[in-house]
């Protein structure tokens, strides 16, 4: 079996193109990460007389720099909700056991707490 050889690629984007430095072989461009992809496999393989199932790359795709400043805020917000989500899944989970605790039954419980029963019984099991 012929070993497979791995190359290393960044693509940036350059108004309608992904232009592709493939490291120690030249480059290329596409329109879509795809034919990014493909274009600079298909580079290799003629630069490098390599058939193309013996090609692994390895291709970073970087955004201008303006929509990473955005993208990096936007997955901050996120992080943030699904920390937010776990506390408020915690504080419910506590307010159910200690509603409980204090007599009343799930059925009721879910009444009190505008809860479904179905969500009642899901914030009492345990975990995992």
């Amino acid at each position: 079996m012929a070993s497979v050889s791995t190359f290393s690629a960044v693509a940036t984007r350059e108004g309608k193109w992904w232009v592709v430095d493939v490291e120690g072989v030249g480059t290329t461009q596409g329109r879509t990460t795809a034919e990014a992809q493909e274009m600079a496999e298909d580079l290799v393989a003629a630069m490098k007389e390599i058939e193309p199932d013996k090609i692994v790359l390895d291709i970073s795709f970087r955004l201008p720099a303006d929509l990473v400043v955005v993208y990096e805020d936007a997955r901050d917000k996120q992080r943030k909700a699904e920390e937010a989500q776990r506390t408020a899944s915690a504080a419910s989970r506590t307010l159910v056991r200690r509603v409980l605790a204090a007599g009343l039954s799930k059925r009721d419980a879910a009444r009190v707490l505008g809860l479904s029963p179905q969500r009642i019984s899901q914030l009492t099991a345990e975990p995992g």
